[in-house]
C-alpha cells in the first residue's frame, strides 16, 4: 500500500486549490443572507400587512355604525316620511285606481317634482361627495327641516375610544322606492308610507381623534325599509291548518280589482278550474298558509307561495304535505301570524232582534247619511238620502240603533232558501264608512240569494251558511268588486259552510271556526279572501284572490335592513 503525502503533490496543484473553501464560505454566507434577508421582509410585510388589515377593519367598522345610526335615524322622530296627501305634490306618483287610491312611485329612484332644491332629480339626502341633499322642504315633529335634521345627525359624526384610536363616519340615503299602505283593519285603517332606501356609510379611520386626514377609509351599503304584514295577505291562511283536495276547481289565482272584475266579469270564467288566460286572471300572487300545515292534493293548484308559520297546536301539524308541482310559487317559512279579535255583540243579543225567511230590503227605512258626505258618493247606492241628521229605523233593539259600529243593526237570523228569495242590505257610501249589522245567524241556500248595494260590515255570532246564489255586490245582481265591500266576521267556534253554486264576493274572517269550501259545480266560486282557524277546499271550489289586499289593511313594522353589502373603494 502506498500513501501521498503533502511533500508529494506537485506544488503547482497545491497552488490552483487555494480560495475554495472561501468561496464556499462567501456563497454559504450569500445564501443565509439571502434567507435571513427575506424573512425579514416577509416579516415587516405581514406586519405591515396586519396593520393595514387593522386600519381597513377599523374603517369598516366605523362605515357599519354608519349604517347603524342610519337605521336608527329612519326610526326616530328625526324623520319624517312624506304622506300620502302630501306625496302626489312632491313626488312622481300614481294612484292605484283601488278602492282606497293609494299610491305607488312612477320612478326608482323616487323623483322630486315639487318642494325641493332640484326638481325632476332624484330624492336624497347626501352627507359626503357630491351632489347635495334634494328631501321636499317638510319638517320633523320638532320642527326642523329634515335635510337640515340629517346633516345634523349624520355627518362627519366622530366615535372616540380613546385619544390615539378615532375616526368619523357619514351617510347618504337614496329614496328607492315609495308607496302607501294601509294600517289596521277594514274599515277602520289608516294611510301610510312604505319607503325603501338606499343607505350609503364612508367610514374614516382617522387614529388620533385630533387628527383630520384619512388613514383608512371603507363604505358599507344597505337596503332599509319597514316590514308590512297585510291582514289579508293570502287567499286562503288557517291560524291552525289548511287543506284542499279533490277535482282541479279546487285552486287559487288572482286579479286585480283596480282594473275591474275577475275574468273581466265572466261568470263562467269565475267557476271551475282557475284560468289565467282570461282578462284579468293572474296566475300568481294569491298564496295560501298556514300557522300549522298546508296540505294540498294531487289536483290542486295554488298560484302563489304556500307559507309556513309558526306557533300552532301540535294537533294543526307542521309543514307542508302534498307535491311541489302543485304549488306554482314556493314553499316558505313565515311568521307566527295571531288570530285577530272576533266581534263583541251586545249583551243579551239576540233577545228580541226580529229574523227574516223571506225577500226583505234592510234596513226596513231609509238611512239617512250627514250631509259632509260627498254627494258623488251615492251616485251608485239607492234609497240615501244626505240630508242631516244621522238616524234610522229598521231592524235594532233601541232608537240609537243607526248601522254604525257602535250601534249596528240587529237581526236574529236570515234564514233564505225559496227560489227567487233575496235579503238586499244596504250599505254605506264607501269603504270607510260602512253599514253595520250584527246577526246571530245566516242560512242561505237553495236559489235564495243575499244582494248587497255598498259596503257593509256583518258580525255573525253562531252560525254561518252560505251554499245557495251567494252574496252579490252591486246593483244589477252581478259579482261586483272589489271583494272587501262586503266583509263578514264570524264570532263562532263551530263550522261555516261557504260553496255550493254560492258566487260569494267578500271577505270572510273566522279565527275560531272551521270555513269549509266546496261543492262549485257549475257556477260556485269565491272572490276576496279567506281566514279561518282550519280551512278546507274540496268539490271543485275555486278562490280567486284581489291583489289589492295586500296594501289594504294590515300591521307596520320599524326599518330593517333587507340587503347589506360593501363597496370596494
Amino acid at each position: 500500500m502506498k500513501f501521498t503525502v503533502a511533500a508529494d503533490i506537485p506544488a503547482e496543484t497545491r497552488v490552483t486549490e487555494r480560495g475554495v473553501s472561501l468561496i464556499l464560505v462567501m456563497l454559504a454566507l450569500l445564501v443565509l443572507s439571502v434567507l435571513a434577508a427575506a424573512i425579514v421582509f416577509s416579516a415587516r410585510s405581514e406586519t405591515y400587512a396586519s396593520h393595514n388589515y387593522m386600519l381597513n377593519t377599523e374603517a369598516d367598522y366605523l362605515a357599519k355604525a354608519g349604517i347603524q345610526e342610519a337605521l336608527n335615524w329612519f326610526r326616530s322622530g328625526r324623520y319624517q316620511a312624506v304622506s300620502q296627501g302630501q306625496a302626489a305634490t312632491y313626488y312622481s306618483v300614481a294612484s292605484d285606481s283601488s278602492t282606497y287610491k293609494l299610491l305607488t312611485a312612477n320612478n326608482s329612484p323616487v323623483q322630486c317634482i315639487s318642494g325641493c332644491s332640484k326638481l325632476n332629480s332624484q330624492v336624497q339626502l347626501i352627507g359626503y361627495g357630491s351632489g347635495s341633499s334634494n328631501y321636499p322642504n317638510i319638517t320633523n315633529g320638532g320642527g326642523t327641516a329634515v335635510a337640515t335634521a340629517f346633516a345634523s345627525d349624520l355627518v362627519s359624526v366622530r366615535l372616540t375610544g380613546d385619544p390615539d384610536n378615532s375616526g368619523t363616519f357619514s351617510v347618504n340615503a337614496i329614496l328607492l322606492g315609495y308607496q302607501t299602505v294601509n294600517t289596521g283593519a277594514p274599515p277602520v285603517l289608516a294611510t301610510v308610507p312604505v319607503e325603501t332606501w338606499l343607505i350609503t356609510s364612508l367610514g374614516t379611520w382617522t387614529g388620533a381623534s385630533s387628527h383630520s386626514g384619512a388613514i383608512a377609509t371603507a363604505e358599507e351599503q344597505a337596503v332599509i325599509q319597514p316590514i308590512y304584514t297585510p291582514t289579508w295577505g293570502n287567499a286562503i291562511y288557517g291560524y291552525c291548518s289548511v287543506t284542499m283536495n279533490g277535482s282541479a276547481g279546487v285552486c287559487t289565482d288572482s286579479f286585480n280589482s283596480a282594473f275591474g272584475q275577475y275574468g273581466g266579469g265572466n261568470k263562467s270564467v269565475a267557476a271551475g278550474a282557475c284560468d289565467s288566460s282570461s282578462t284579468n286572471v293572474i296566475a300568481a300572487g294569491a298564496g295560501v298558509g298556514a300557522n300549522g300545515s298546508v296540505t294540498l292534493g294531487s289536483n290542486v293548484t295554488v298560484a302563489g307561495n304556500v307559507t309556513i308559520g309558526t306557533g300552532a297546536p301540535s294537533a294543526c301539524g307542521t309543514g307542508y304535505q302534498g307535491s311541489v308541482s302543485s304549488v306554482l310559487g314556493e314553499v316558505v317559512n313565515g311568521p307566527y301570524k295571531p288570530p285577530p279579535p272576533v266581534p263583541t255583540l251586545r249583551a243579551g243579543f239576540p233577545t228580541g232582534a226580529p229574523s227574516y225567511s223571506s225577500s226583505q230590503n234592510l234596513p226596513l227605512s231609509v238611512i239617512v247619511w250627514p250631509s259632509t258626505f260627498p254627494a258623488s258618493s251615492y251616485n251608485v247606492i239607492p234609497s240615501i238620502s244626505t240630508t242631516p241628521p244621522l238616524i234610522a229605523g229598521g231592524p235594532c233593539m233601541d232608537i240609537t240603533c243607526n248601522g254604525t259600529a257602535a250601534h249596528p243593526f240587529e237581526i236574529n237570523s236570515i234564514s233564505i232558501a225559496g227560489t227567487g228569495t233575496a235579503v238586499q242590505l244596504i250599505g254605506g257610501p264607501d269603504v270607510s264608512h260602512p253599514v253595520y249589522y250584527d246577526i246571530d245567524s245566516v242560512s242561505e241556500s237553495g236559489k235564495a240569494q243575499i244582494n248587497v248595494s255598498g259596503f257593509v260590515v256583518l258580525n255573525v255570532r253562531t252560525s254561518l251558511g252560505i251554499t245557495g246564489n251567494g252574496v252579490t255586490n252591486g246593483i244589477s245582481g252581478t259579482v261586483d268588486i272589489p271583494p272587501e265591500a262586503v266583509q263578514i266576521n264570524f264570532a263562532g267556534s263551530g263550522s261555516v259552510s261557504l260553496g255550493g253554486n254560492g258566487a260569494i264576493s267578500a271577505l270572510v274572517n273566522a279565527p275560531n271556526a272551521t270555513v269549509s269550501l266546496g261543492g262549485g259545480g257549475s257556477k260556485g266560486y269565491f272572490v276576496g279572501a279567506i281566514t279561518g282557524s282550519n280551512v278546507t277546499d274540496q268539490g271543485g271550489y275555486p278562490v280567486h284572490y284581489d291583489i289589492q289586499l295586500n296594501r289594504e289593511g294590515g300591521a307596520m313594522g320599524v326599518m330593517v335592513t333587507t340587503a347589506y353589502s360593501r363597496k370596494k373603494m
